[in-house]
């Protein structure tokens, strides 16, 4: 009897055991760096002993074994609940979570390029808040850089990113912050130099007194050099450039260049190497130029070489591409600059008020849900079903008309039949549109 109520003890903790739901995790560390699917839950983490890693992609890793690796210094990114150092392993890029203070410790303030080697090893990581959602990452115990960068380190570049003023994605200067925390004086004022009259996404604002209008601008800004034209700016290049009687020249007047200007540049590009050796800086940048009175666009490139002492800084080279120029549509109410959802909403209004003109159109079921325009009626018999995601715009030689075909699905003779409906848009202006009905034909 003592032996079956030991046995019968044990089978009922392992079925409780076996009853336990398994819950499948997501984190955001799989958002970062997609590496092969790996197991994430706790009790499979326990078993599970080796894993992959972009590290090392030609063996299996152990879990918290610590291996050392060095890799070339991209940047870091504290946005997300951890944060990650980035870099480059014989080409492929890798990511590690790290836990240390590089704005006030000097030690881990790497420059883009710089060779670094990493302590690190396979180890979980818990979502904040819960406990349960877990992962296994690559985290970063240490790092000493061993060698400095010999690449150029990218200070601007640019990426799309979402606008909520526009409601759409744009085109956004991007500036490398870390390379900020430990920049040089002669490097700053180099940059400092092409910035002076190249649109940065400039913005009209109001100075820290709040009474009198300037003009901010990303590079000037970042820079720690005030705003535009302003005193700070000025004393600080003309400080640098004393020895310099051309920049001097041309400091001597200070233009001012909104991104709401008709004619306008801004940077694409720029790309800074110091050659400490022989006291030389080399920016090399790319801009683009609009005109939207007569909507045109060009392009060019520039790479200018600095030589510099501890307290100053000469131009002493400057070379630029030839101009391209290309022919750009910048008229907002033509038919490419306009959001699509405008005519979608336009022509859905139109639909409806052509329906208003029948005498049950208070009896209609009518919704309109994820850019489906659903007509029903009595005792729910589908009407039409206008599906406005697969709506197609056909433009025409004026820039101010285009055809929209939808495609109409509803109750027929003998059933449901499917048909195409062109409708005819001229714009007025960005809001505003007039609209009548064009060809229908039944899809076969």
């Amino acid at each position: 009897m003592k032996y079956i109520l030991i046995i019968l003890i044990l089978l009922f903790f392992s079925c409780q055991q076996g009853t336990k739901a398994k819950k499948n995790t997501i984190t955001k560390a799989q958002e970062i760096e997609k590496y092969e699917k790996k197991i994430d839950t706790i009790v499979r983490h326990q078993k599970q002993t080796t894993f992959y890693s972009a590290l090392r992609p030609n063996e299996l890793i152990d879990f918290n074994r610590i291996y050392t690796d060095t890799i070339e210094f991209s940047d870091y990114n504290d946005d997300f609940d951890y944060s990650y150092i980035f870099g480059q392993k014989d080409g492929t890029e890798v990511s590690l979570v790290y836990n240390w203070d590089w704005y006030n410790n000097q030690e881990y303030n790497f420059r883009q390029g710089d060779l670094i080697a990493v302590q690190w090893k396979m180890d979980r990581i818990v979502m904040p808040g819960d406990q349960e959602v877990v992962d296994i990452v690559e985290m970063a115990i240490d790092a000493k850089k061993i060698a400095p960068g010999n690449q150029p380190i990218q200070f601007v570049n640019r990426k799309m990113a979402y606008d909520e003023t526009v409601g759409a994605e744009v085109s956004t200067m991007v500036i490398n912050q870390s390379y900020l925390q430990n920049i040089l004086p002669p490097e700053k004022a180099a940059l400092a130099f092409i910035a002076y009259d190249i649109g940065n996404e400039c913005e009209w604002g109001y100075d820290s007194t709040g009474n009198k209008r300037v003009l901010w601008c990303q590079i000037v800004s970042a820079l720690d050099l005030g705003h535009q034209c302003s005193d700070k700016q000025l004393n600080f290049l003309r400080t640098w450039f004393s020895k310099d009687t051309l920049a001097l020249e041309k400091l001597k007047s200070c233009r001012t260049m909104p991104n709401t200007a008709t004619i306008q540049t801004t940077f694409n590009e720029i790309l800074v190497q110091n050659n400490k050796t022989e006291k030389t800086i080399t920016v090399s940048y790319k801009v683009t130029g609009i005109n939207m009175r007569e909507s045109k666009k060009w392009h060019r490139s520039q790479t200018d070489v600095f030589e510099y002492g501890p307290e100053h800084i000469v131009l002493v080279d400057s070379k630029k591409t030839d101009l391209t120029e290309e022919e750009t549509n910048m008229n907002p109410e033509t038919a490419e600059n306009i959001d699509p959802q405008n005519f979608v909403l336009a022509l859905k209004d139109h639909i409806l008020n052509q329906w208003k003109k029948h005498d049950n159109f208070d009896t209609l079921d009518i919704t309109f849900t994820n850019n489906i325009l659903n007509i029903k009626g009595e005792e729910g018999f589908a009407l039409s079903n206008y599906d406005f995601k697969e709506m197609i715009i056909n433009g025409t030689d004026d820039p101010q008309i285009v055809y929209l075909t939808i495609g109409n699905e509803g109750g027929g003779a003998g059933g449901n039949v499917i048909i195409d409906e062109t409708y005819i848009l001229t714009i007025l202006d960005t809001e505003n549109f007039d609209i009548k009905k064009g060809e229908t034909k039944i899809v076969e």
